[in-house]
């Protein structure tokens, strides 16, 4: 190797991993804090042992930790660059039969590095693309990869691992301190490689490719190229690329865009055509990035025009000779084939790219009824023209535009065109104006949001006004069918108390338990008044024993007046009080027992005999009606149907299945409180239909019921999106 080449490549090296060294001892105090709040917030006590080990390790080994960096990277460094001059490339491949199982850890360890350096190799593409190209030149050798290129992040994070368990840190902690090093130093990695960079130019190595100035700051989604030939061959794409890697890396578009890169199997390389990424094999020449033809404000103005109406072939430069229907359910698939769309930003095409994909998944979401795909269908492109202006859409939940599309899918459950014509009629409007009324400003799409929202309330309120007298009977049928159980259940454990005499048994079985059972009935057990006469039946017994104490006899006459009122008022009201007349002639003398501090028992008065229980007719319940599961004595199933419809609340959505196979889809409208009694109805609170819970589970078991989901729409979307773009040998969780 020449003398000079040694030099640069030394050079190079040492400045950037004196370069990372210096990042990272900047951000030490930072990590620190970084590790000690996740410390406090952790739940799990191996995350918390975790976090406590890295900020030991960090706090007492820092410097011995570089100085084993450094080394092993020097190491590794002339390892590659080795392996390079001999022009052999990556290290022998294995034969079949030296195949192996991999084992587990290593399988964890080439999983986080993956991770990391496919994080790493998106943000920094551009300055990494260049130093491929210039290493090459600089070797007189072939095109070299990401793999073999010694500068690339994937030798550094090998090299801080080879540090870590030197300092014996197991695997463990070390993947742990390599995800808190990336994360200090990933926003200043970037231009880090463009210094890199700029040494090799001024030592004249492929000074034609130009690179991103450090402090020149382009708009997101912003591209000043207008035409063919309105630029230099960089600018547009670099530009592109700098607002990608500005992006957090937990940015959704962020991640998707480097998922998709990863299953095309070249996760560095920026995409110029949407969906797919730059021929891994080196053209001839220098290397010159290809500007856009179809700038950024040429894309829109299209969009903007497609927006309001179809494109035949010739309307706009690059559109194809496939007509474009912006109401199409396929209308941005069509479009991302399109010359414009190939030949736009790299940003711009990767995000035609996603929303395409997005809708698709949108489409096949088998809870969206057909009438409102249709519309929602018909907001693609002002959708489109949203994800371009804002990469927030892809990530915030509670973006105007996503929150657009999550309300008129919500708006489009229980209820048909036929049914509530209104409702559609209401969407449609929404829909229209979104079309006529947005540019660029998402106010509009928020102002409809809004609307939308406030028709939709309108409509619950007047659907629960509509269920208020269902609502009643319902609830008062099953009190009445519970009260017989609820009531006795009360009283017997109040009789079965030492001493109390036979006059109050009496009283409270055959008298009072008639007043709790109209209570109950009317009101449930849940109101103050069936409270208040149960605390009766407690005070009634406590007044007829002995009062021994001033405090109880001072309690026991001021408590008197309202008992003998409440008892009164409660038989009374039920039209039984001159029944019981006698029976409050001996409580009386009871009291006066009572209150001397004699016993219960007093001679020569004798119990009086209760009046008979008027005769009501029972209430009949229904043939079909099963015994509630909440019922006392009924016994509780483990069934994870029955636990789902208990845990059910108002507000869901499930689809009914008929025996001739139509479907219907109901709103919970109400749960009756000892969950026996489930009422459903459409938007409107009509077509009511009550189950049981045991009835319900039956359902839902058979399949003939399904629980829809509670995720919003898009939400649901950007899942299914996710998990299609995964890497194929991605984790579950990553």
């Amino acid at each position: 190797m020449h003398a000079d080449t040694q030099v640069i490549l030394q050079t190079c090296r040492e400045r950037l991993i004196d370069t990372v060294l210096a990042v990272f001892t900047r951000h030490v105090g930072r990590a620190n804090d970084e590790l000690f709040a996740m410390m406090d917030r952790a739940v799990d006590q191996d995350l918390r042992q975790l976090c406590f080990d890295a900020v030991s390790l960090l706090a007492n080994r820092t410097p011995l930790l570089l100085q084993h960096f450094r080394a092993a990277y020097v190491s590794l460094f002339d390892e590659a660059v080795e392996r390079l001059e001999r022009q052999d490339g990556h290290m022998p491949t294995r034969l079949p039969d030296e195949l192996e199982l991999v084992d587990e850890e290593d399988f964890e360890l080439d999983l986080a590095l993956t991770k990391l350096t496919t994080r790493a190799s998106f943000n920094c593409a551009q300055p990494l693309l260049a130093l491929d190209r210039r290493l090459a030149a600089l070797l007189n050798g072939p095109r070299i990869t990401p793999e073999d290129n010694p500068l690339h992040p994937v030798t550094l994070y090998r090299a801080l691992f080879q540090a870590l368990t030197a300092l014996e840190a197991g695997r463990e902690l070390a993947i742990f301190l390599m995800q808190a090093f990336e994360r200090q130093t990933s926003a200043e990695l970037p231009e880090i490689y463009n210094e890199i960079n700029r040494y090799l130019i001024e030592s004249g190595i492929l000074p034609k490719i130009p690179l991103t100035e450090p402090h020149t700051h382009t708009p997101a989604i912003r591209s000043d190229v207008s035409g063919p030939a309105a630029a230099p061959a960089i600018p547009a794409t670099a530009a592109a690329m700098s607002s990608l890697s500005s992006m957090p890396a937990d940015d959704v578009f962020a991640r998707l865009v480097g998922s998709l890169q990863s299953l095309a199997g070249h996760p560095v390389l920026p995409p110029t055509v949407a969906g797919s990424v730059v021929s891994a094999v080196a053209p001839a020449g220098p290397l010159m990035v290809p500007p856009s033809p179809f700038g950024h404000e040429r894309l829109m103005q299209t969009l903007g025009s497609l927006q309001r109406g179809p494109l035949v072939p010739g309307a706009a430069p690059g559109l194809g000779a496939t007509p474009l229907d912006p109401w199409a359910s396929n209308v941005v698939a069509q479009l991302r084939d399109t010359p414009m769309a190939k030949g736009s930003p790299p940003v711009d095409a990767m995000t035609i790219d996603i929303v395409a994909m997005l809708f698709e998944a949108i489409f096949d979401d088998p809870e969206l009824p057909a009438a409102i795909r249709a519309e929602i269908a018909k907001l693609q492109i002002p959708v489109l023209k949203v994800a371009l202006l804002d990469k927030e859409f892809f990530s915030d939940r509670k973006h105007p535009a996503r929150r657009l599309l999550d309300v008129i899918a919500q708006a489009g459950l229980g209820h048909g065109e036929d049914e509530n014509p209104r409702s559609l009629e209401t969407i449609r409007s929404v829909v229209t104006t979104v079309i006529e009324g947005f540019e660029s400003d998402i106010g509009i799409l928020a102002d409809q949001v809004r609307r939308l929202e406030a028709f939709l309330a309108e409509e619950d309120a007047q659907s629960r006004d509509r269920a208020v007298g269902l609502v009643a009977g319902l609830a008062q049928r099953e009190r009445r069918e519970l009260a017989a159980a609820h009531v006795a259940a009360e009283i017997q454990t109040r009789v079965t108390r030492p001493g109390v005499p036979g006059l109050i048994v009496e009283f409270l079985e055959r008298g009072w338990s008639q007043v709790l059972t109209e209570i109950f009935v009317r009101h449930g057990p849940a109101d103050a008044r069936w409270t208040q006469a149960v605390q009766l039946m407690d005070e009634l017994i406590w007044s007829i024993e002995p009062k021994l104490h001033p405090s109880d006899r001072e309690r026991f006459i001021g408590l008197l007046p309202r008992l003998i009122q409440g008892l009164r008022s409660g038989l009374a009201h039920l039209g039984q009080e001159e029944s019981w007349s006698e029976f409050f002639g001996v409580l009386i003398q009871r009291h006066v027992a009572a209150l001397r501090g004699e016993g219960a028992t007093m001679s020569g008065v004798a119990s009086p005999s209760p009046p008979a229980r008027p005769t009501t007719p029972a209430p009949v319940a229904p043939p079909s009606r099963p015994t509630p599961p909440d019922r006392p004595g009924a016994t509780t199933s483990d069934d994870p149907h029955l636990r789902l419809v208990r845990a059910l609340k108002p507000g869901a959505w499930i689809e009914f299945q008929t025996e001739r196979g139509t479907r219907n889809t109901l709103r919970l409208n109400w749960v009756s409180e000892f969950k026996g009694v489930y009422l459903f109805t459409n938007r409107q609170g009509e077509n009511a239909m009550t189950l049981a819970a045991a009835s319900l589970a039956a359902h839902l078991r058979k399949g003939t019921a399904r629980l829809l989901s509670q995720n919003p729409l898009t939400e649901r979307a950007v899942i299914r999106l996710m998990e299609r773009v995964q890497p194929p040998d991605a984790a579950p969780d990553a």
